[in-house]
């Protein structure tokens, strides 16, 4: 069993991202080190954990221990060893049919922007890391939705305090397509599956209190009642702003590899340099409120 005693953060940049060393899953966790865990995640909006060797099973109950599992249609046939609270990202191929979804996070976007209720955490398993000429490929790019809403102008504040944006599923398929990235297939027409939902341009982080910016390149769409190009103006605006440099951390994963992340209060990319190059990551979402 792991004690808090044995957990050190060490932070991964100056906006986000801490490393917890002492801490192995498979060796089983009490409330005192969820809470440790969980404690880090809110300060530091990602957590990684290396050297990490779970199952499947191991994973999800772990997950459990930071909320309640989110299932989402979507991603029902990609699930390893049938375990339904997980999700498989890769680019593998067996018996001409992907083993998971392909292209996952391509472009910036919190998980589950375009439902009702967004996923809260992830957590994400690296079972296969792609190298080519010993250098790693596929990293994941993180910002700081935090650090970048308090970076804003006060007069860009006061323009957005109040608005709202719809986020969508339809939208972020389009957005793939004309990006030739791979789409997973649905069954039956996208705004069944995930109709278009409206949540508000800065959230309240529900365990924090922090502002965060809460539009994104992948999901957005429009401004409620707003004026299409005046929308598409401020939300490219915004897209811009919350990626700059000073708020991002890059990932660079190894096999082992379990990171933790709050969807609030962070985006991400994923940078998909690999090719056919073998990826093999097991997702699982938690469920958060309704955005505030």
């Amino acid at each position: 069993m792991n004690t808090t005693q044995e957990a050190t953060v060490t932070p991964l940049s100056p906006s986000l991202g801490a490393e917890l060393h002492g801490i192995d899953l498979a060796a089983g966790f009490d409330e005192a080190q969820i809470g440790f865990i969980r404690d880090a995640l809110h300060r530091h909006s990602v957590v990684l954990l290396r050297e990490q060797r779970i199952s499947p099973q191991e994973q999800v109950a772990f997950s459990k221990r930071l909320g309640p599992p989110l299932r989402v249609s979507l991603f029902t046939q990609h699930k390893p060893e049938g375990v339904d609270e997980l999700t498989v990202v890769s680019n593998i191929v067996k018996d001409g049919k992907p083993i998971g979804v392909m292209d996952a996070g391509a472009l910036w976007h919190t998980d589950g922007a375009y439902l009702a209720k967004p996923d809260m955490y992830t957590v994400l398993y690296a079972l296969e890391i792609p190298q080519r000429d010993g250098k790693v490929l596929g990293d994941t790019l993180f910002t700081s939705t935090v650090a970048a809403y308090e970076a804003l102008p006060a007069e860009t504040k006061a323009r957005i305090a109040g608005l709202r944006a719809v986020n969508s599923l339809s939208h972020h398929m389009e957005l793939r397509r004309k990006a030739n990235f791979k789409a997973p297939p649905v069954a039956g027409a996208v705004n069944v599956v995930a109709p278009d939902v409206e949540h508000p341009v800065v959230r309240i982080h529900p365990e924090t209190g922090r502002k965060c910016l809460f539009v994104t390149e992948g999901h957005t769409k429009s401004i409620v009642g707003m004026d299409p190009a005046e929308s598409t103006a401020l939300l490219a605006s915004l897209f811009a702003h919350v990626t700059r440099p000073e708020f991002v951390y890059r990932h660079q994963w190894r096999v082992g590899d379990v990171l933790i992340w709050d969807n609030c209060a962070t985006q991400h990319l994923a940078i998909t340099d690999y090719g056919d190059i073998p990826r093999r990551l097991h997702r699982a979402g938690i469920a958060g409120p309704v955005p505030v």
